[in-house]
């Protein structure tokens, strides 16, 4: 395959290049640069000064927030030991790096006390080996007086090594280090990846026409891993991943009720005969760049819709969420603390990947190329084990983590011709 690109335009020559600089990649490459000698490369845009619709942007990414839940309780196995081998790393990475992003501000789960799901939370935590604390009903009334709970739901409650971290800050550390490391950090977006049929190594051109020659290539594109000629057409058309929307809700609160709400725990409600909504999730409040504090609450269940075409994706990225959703999530939060009156309310659109085992797809998508992609709305706070996995999937021939390649497996409708 002939080389049409004059050798001004190439930016350099690289062992792994991590395609997309998000919660993910961005951990991926860090990794790399600690466990091999190997020249690499991370490739991706920083997050977009203007308005999102101003921007003219061909992709986005979900870390552009102040809040994500970090928690070990789960009732996947997986999400849990992910979590657990992650969450330790927050302020080791603070220190290296100097940039803050974690908060230890706790983490409950409210659910009815004969529900499966808080059964299965309690039987992970044991089989992982974690603490937490069970808490009666009258203890949830007692400690967080301003919720209104029902009479028949529990608490699990984390109160240390849980809460919130920045994915904005938990990014821009991971992206630090692996700087400081010696990796090279190209600001593009990359627009079609090729690969050379003599020595399978990749050609990567960005929207500007810069390009990179890389010997392998991990793919960590999220949301828009379906919509970039990235991976080649025939594997990714196959590919058993959608896209899926996310609206949020932020709440200002001032400064009596930051007060009282001061103990505040990041929290997952489960929810009971609900069959648009089977759970909604808040984060305390949290100070954002414009000076406010904002508690958000965002959503599970059959809200998550799924968006089919590039278009629709940016599109979606460029308004404020459904309004249908707004309405269900202000209509929640008026009902679990029903003296709370935010000071604005503010919605928001994000975005993210769905995958049929709800666990990230990392695997081999053809020689030299591994993708690392499926975050499920659960990955922020596990990002940086995520991105170890993806290091040592592009670094070995074989699968090299102790929880099975399975449980990572890439999933397609029809199988690709590779």
């Amino acid at each position: 395959m002939a080389d049409k690109h004059h050798h001004d335009s190439i930016l350099g020559y690289y062992d792994v290049t991590v395609i997309g600089a998000g919660s993910m990649g961005s951990a991926c490459a860090r990794h790399l640069t600690q466990t091999c000698n190997d020249k690499i490369c991370l490739v991706g845009p920083d997050e977009p000064t203007l308005p999102r619709q101003q921007s003219g942007r061909s992709v986005f990414a979900a870390y552009y927030d102040q809040g994500r839940i970090t928690r070990h309780l789960d009732a996947d196995p997986v999400w849990c030991q992910l979590a657990n081998r992650s969450i330790p790393r927050y302020t080791q990475l603070e220190k290296a790096t100097g940039v803050k992003y974690y908060t230890q501000a706790g983490f409950l789960v409210l659910g009815p006390k004969n529900h499966s799901k808080v059964a299965r939370m309690q039987n992970v935590a044991e089989i992982v080996g974690f603490n937490y604390n069970k808490l009666s009903n009258d203890d949830l009334k007692r400690q967080f007086p301003y919720l209104n709970v029902p009479n028949d739901y529990i608490g699990l409650y984390e109160p240390v090594d849980a809460g919130y971290i920045s994915p904005r800050g938990q990014v821009q550390a991971e992206i630090t280090a692996a700087a400081n490391n010696g990796c090279h950090i190209v600001r593009e977006i990359v627009d079609s990846v090729s690969q050379n049929n003599e020595d399978g190594s990749f050609t990567i051109t960005t929207e500007t026409n810069k390009v990179i020659k890389s010997r392998k290539v991990v793919v960590a594109t999220g949301a828009f891993t379906l919509f970039k000629d990235i991976i080649p057409r025939e594997i990714r058309k196959g590919l058993d991943i959608k896209c899926g929307t996310q609206t949020v809700v932020k709440l200002e609160v001032n400064a009596d009720d930051r007060h009282r709400f001061s103990n505040m725990p990041s929290t997952v409600y489960i929810c009971k005969d609900n069959p648009l909504l089977d759970y909604w999730y808040t984060i305390p409040p949290i100070l954002y760049p414009n000076g406010k504090y904002y508690l958000k609450i965002g959503h599970g269940g059959n809200y998550i819709k799924p968006i089919p075409t590039h278009t629709e994706v940016l599109k979606w990225f460029h308004g404020h969420g459904s309004s249908e959703v707004v309405s269900a999530l202000l209509e929640v939060i008026n009902h679990y603390i029903p003296d709370f009156k935010p000071v604005s309310i503010e919605s928001d659109a994000c975005a993210y990947t769905l995958t049929p085992h709800s666990h990230v797809m990392i695997g081999k998508i053809m020689k030299n190329m591994v993708l690392l992609t499926g975050g499920n709305g659960y990955a922020a706070k596990s990002a940086d084990e995520i991105g170890r996995i993806g290091a040592l999937a592009i670094t070995n021939d074989t699968w090299k983590y102790d929880i099975p390649e399975e449980a990572f497996k890439l999933c397609f409708r029809s199988t690709p011709k590779l």
